[in-house]
C-alpha cells in the first residue's frame, strides 16, 4: 500500500513490527523456550513498540484534525495500544509457561492485526483529514524520532533447530 511520504517512518516501523510478530509466532510453532521468546518480546516492546505508540499518539492526537477522524478509528488505535501494553505486562508477570506462550501468541496476532488496521484504515483517514502542512510537520518530526526496529537477535529462536 502506497503511503504518503510524511508517514513513511511509521510504515517502516510497522514492517519491523510485522517481522518481529512473525518471529514470535514461528518461535512458538517450533516450540522455542518461552523465556527466550519473552526476552525478545520485552526487548522489542521497550525499544520498538512503546516508542512507536508514543510517536503516533504525540504526533496525531495533539492536532485538532485528529477529531475529524472517525471515532471508532481513534478509539481502536488507542485501545489496542493499551491492550498490548497490558498483555505484555501479563506475559512478564506470569510464571506459567503455557499461559506465557498463549499470551505471546495473542500479542503477535494483535500486532499483526493492529498494523493492518493502521495501514489500511487509520493512516488513510489521517492523510485525508490532516492538511498538507500539518502532515509535513508531522513527517519531519517522525523522521527525527524514527528508531530502526530490531533486525538481529541472538539466538534466532524462530528457526527450527537442526538435528545435527
Amino acid at each position: 500500500m502506497k503511503r504518503s511520504e510524511p508517514l513513511t517512518p511509521l510504515s517502516w516501523e510497522h514492517h519491523s513490527a510485522l517481522v518481529n510478530a512473525n518471529r514470535i509466532k514461528r518461535g512458538i510453532a517450533v516450540q522455542a523456550d518461552p523465556i527466550v521468546i519473552q526476552e525478545f518480546l520485552e526487548y522489542i516492546w521497550k525499544t520498538d513498540l512503546q516508542g512507536h505508540f508514543k510517536r503516533e499518539e504525540d504526533n496525531f492526537t495533539t492536532h485538532p484534525a485528529w477529531n475529524d477522524i472517525a471515532d471508532h478509528l481513534r478509539r481502536t488505535m488507542l485501545n489496542e495500544h493499551v491492550e498490548l501494553e497490558d498483555l505484555v505486562e501479563k506475559t512478564i508477570n506470569t510464571s506459567d509457561r503455557t499461559v506465557k506462550t498463549e499470551l505471546m501468541d495473542k500479542i503477535a496476532d494483535i500486532i499483526i492485526a493492529h498494523v493492518r488496521f493502521e495501514e489500511r484504515q487509520l493512516y488513510p483517514a489521517i492523510e485525508e483529514a490532516f492538511d498538507s502542512d500539518t502532515l509535513q510537520k508531522i513527517g519531519k518530526a517522525l523522521k527525527e524520532q524514527h528508531v530502526p526496529g530490531c533486525i538481529h537477535w541472538q539466538p534466532p529462536f524462530w528457526e527450527k533447530p537442526s538435528n545435527t
